[in-house]
């Protein structure tokens, strides 16, 4: 007997698979990219602590240690070497039971002590007492040494050696040396601590935290710089490349004009990728918003003086542009929150800062309320020659 072949799947039903898989497609690309799930942040009475919870997350506790700003050359050595006191002390007191890691800021020094879920939480009071220790600045020459020799080869770039300049103006150093500076540096670090703890169950982990570690915010005697309106430098550049720096200070990150000026930094950027090719133009954008004070500073590098196109580039700024800003900073935003670990990094952030709980959830919309006119108003004075630091290298003829 001859037995007939009959397909499993006939035509009409291969079509209408074909067509449902169409409309599947369209529907799911019409939904757009999964909202973003923004996890609580919670901080107790004195805003010393905050928390987050993060389910099946291991236990992450970050001591946040406030510094003066890490700009001029002395200081930045400074912040390098405390990191690495804190390094070497963590190392002697290391247990399977966590890990740690030193991350040195520019305004602070984040301590992060990670451990598992199923396992206790470290030993924190030997911890901060260990680390608190007061510090002998005579047996750190070496490694200081070692930090010098590396920035030395780092800022020979002629770049960096303007940046190092623009540094210097904004927080002039005296003739003191890192090492005499160390002891009551050091020191200032756990005068003011601040903590972030995020994980699963973080809330069970404050009283723990509240009687272990140090829960008072005393005055410190940090200073901050003040950068005063200079007169333009003029220098000869060391080749044949005009190089010109346009810096300012800026208000401190818990300040209400923070967005207006993020915004506008995204701005320029937004512009001279826009039109630099057309200039024969290079740039660099250094932009940071700190605890006591925040600085712009952009640098136009090319075969002929930038300056005579900033007014061009000023006329290009207009509400298009800023609009078009405004949605990639939402976007970047967004797309970085659908991480975890970057939610945990916006809760140091938060901590450090003494921002609102619900900083994460409404910066989008703060980014997008901005009034345009106000934003444009900062770009075009950014662009302008007359900034209270700005620095010209020319070529020598």
């Amino acid at each position: 007997m001859t037995n007939e072949y009959r397909p499993i799947f006939n035509r009409k039903y291969l079509v209408g698979l074909v067509w449902f898989s169409l409309i599947a497609i369209l529907i799911l690309s019409s939904m757009g990219p999964r909202a973003v799930e923004y996890h609580d942040v919670d901080s107790n009475d004195s805003q010393t602590l905050y928390w987050m919870e993060l389910d099946d997350q291991p236990m992450q506790l970050v001591f946040l240690l406030a510094t003066q700003p890490a700009l001029n050359t002395t200081q930045q050595q400074l912040q390098q070497l405390k990191s690495l006191i804190l390094q070497q002390r963590l190392r002697a007191l290391a247990s399977p039971t966590y890990s740690y890691n030193v991350t040195p800021r520019q305004d602070r020094i984040e301590v992060t002590l990670s451990w598992a879920n199923e396992q206790p939480a470290p030993a924190l009071n030997r911890i901060w007492q260990a680390l608190s220790k007061p510090v002998d600045a005579s047996r750190w020459r070496e490694p200081l040494k070692k930090i010098q020799a590396r920035d030395y080869l780092a800022e020979q770039s002629e770049e960096q050696t303007l940046v190092n300049r623009f540094y210097q103006q904004l927080q002039p150093a005296d003739d003191t040396s890192v090492l005499n500076l160390l002891s009551p540096s050091y020191a200032e670090l756990f005068t003011s601590p601040l903590f972030a703890i995020s994980g699963e169950d973080a809330e069970d982990y404050v009283e723990l935290i509240e009687q272990q570690l140090p829960q008072t915010l005393r005055p410190t005697g940090l200073s901050y710089p003040d950068s005063q309106p200079a007169a333009l430098l003029r220098e000869n550049s060391p080749d044949k490349t005009f190089r010109l720096l346009l810096g300012q200070t800026l208000p401190p990150r818990a300040s209400d004009s923070f967005i207006t000026h993020r915004i506008s930094a995204q701005v320029i950027q937004d512009l001279l990728n826009k039109y630099q090719d057309q200039h024969n133009l290079k740039f660099r954008i250094l932009w940071a918003s700190l605890k006591h004070i925040g600085f712009q500073a952009l640098i136009l590098e090319g075969d002929q003086n930038p300056g005579p196109i900033l007014p061009q580039l000023q006329q290009q700024v207009n509400e298009e542009l800023v609009e078009q800003s405004q949605n990639r900073l939402a976007g970047i935003w967004q797309e970085r929150m659908r991480d975890n670990m970057n939610q945990v990094a916006a809760l140091s952030l938060i901590a450090f800062y003494q921002l609102p709980t619900d900083t994460m959830e409404t910066y989008i919309d703060q980014l997008l309320d901005q009034d345009p006119d106000d934003i444009i108003k900062q770009t075009q004075r950014a662009l302008d020659a007359s900034q209270p630091i700005s620095i010209i290298q020319s070529p020598v003829l």
